[in-house]
């Protein structure tokens, strides 16, 4: 399986099931009310922190 993420798209490719498994992680890691955008926003950061 192979997720690519930038600060506005998350791209996750394998099997269905590998696909719906990772997202319900990411879900259940962001808590209640958490969006899509919240969790790139907020990975970006994470990401660009990591490079400087």
């Amino acid at each position: 399986m192979k997720r690519e993420m930038s600060e506005q798209q998350l791209r996750i490719v394998g099997k269905a099931w590998e696909v719906r498994h990772t997202l319900r992680k990411l879900a259940r890691s962001g808590g209640q009310g958490a969006t899509l955008r919240g969790y790139l926003q907020q990975s970006g950061k994470a990401n660009s922190a990591k490079a400087k």
